[in-house]
């Protein structure tokens, strides 16, 4: 289902590509002034500041090994924004994911991440359906703009997850399980469809909050689907709850998008009959 290493070394390949001279990064040398360095007199001094960032190269390459389309379900790949039905109750949201995927290379340098759910709790107080409102249907127009843009990703449910996870205490088994849980912290962009909805033991809870971890604390960019909001997240994770929801709170800035409203699937199975 995924392919087995991130493969630095076709990422970092870089034959033929001018921008970066072959090194794979890109050096950019600007003069900044700052009340940090001062003359004696007092006024600001200018100093020279590197930075050094991922040319784009590194990422086409790794688009070669994770193509955020790979995950999806045949008829899901034809899902864009721009055949999505927008009415009053999505349109909000779709113009957030939108602009989300517009500025993906900032995302990627903040290590921006988005959370889409649809609480039934909240639901219910306001009359409405949490489920079949398009949160899998959102995420999945990510997937497809972003595998457009070349961007690499791994779109997953959260059972498939824990799936791969599992596959790695076979025998026969391709990789370790230490191999599995490094693709999933350091790729790209990771896409968690339905999180938090797993059966929690000790073991399951302890691999999510290392991969969600592992992406806060490197700054990789994480979308997830969900049927809980924050605050009830400790409820399902007990152990490490609390601190999953301080960690994504401070990284999703305005990018909690609540999905609640009707059940549109009855309108698509009428539509494709």
């Amino acid at each position: 289902m995924f392919p087995t290493t991130l493969n630095s070394n076709s990422a970092t390949s870089n034959e033929g590509c001018p921008k970066c001279k072959y090194t794979g990064t890109i050096t950019d040398l600007r003069w900044v002034e700052d009340d940090e360095y001062k003359k004696p007199d007092g006024t600001p001094m200018k100093r020279e500041v590197t930075t050094v960032k991922l040319c784009d190269c590194f990422y086409e390459r790794q688009f070669q090994n994770y193509n955020p389309r790979d995950g999806l379900a045949p008829d899901e790949k034809e899902y864009t924004f721009k055949t999505a039905v927008i009415d009053k109750e999505n349109e909000t949201q779709l113009k957030l994911a939108m602009d989300f995927v517009r500025n993906i290379k900032d995302h990627m340098e903040k290590g921006s991440w988005m959370y889409i759910f649809g609480d039934d709790l909240r639901a219910q107080e306001k009359n409405v359906s949490a489920f079949g409102t398009g949160k899998t249907y959102l995420m999945v127009c990510i997937a497809n703009a972003l595998a457009h843009r070349k961007i690499p990703g791994i779109y997953v449910t959260e059972d498939d997850l824990f799936g791969a996870i599992k596959e790695t205490y076979g025998k026969k088994a391709d990789e370790s399980e230490s191999e599995v849980l490094k693709r999933f912290r350091q790729v790209p962009i990771l896409m968690i469809d339905d999180i938090f909805t797993a059966q929690y033991k000790d073991w399951a809870e302890d691999k999510l909050f290392s991969i969600l971890n592992g992406r806060e604390r490197e700054g990789k960019v994480t979308i997830m689907t969900s049927n809980y909001e924050l605050e009830r997240i400790p409820s399902q994770l007990p152990i490490n709850g609390a601190k999953l929801v301080s960690r994504i709170k401070g990284r999703i800035g305005e990018r909690e998008i609540e999905m609640i409203g009707r059940d549109r699937r009855p309108e698509q199975h009428n539509q494709s009959a």
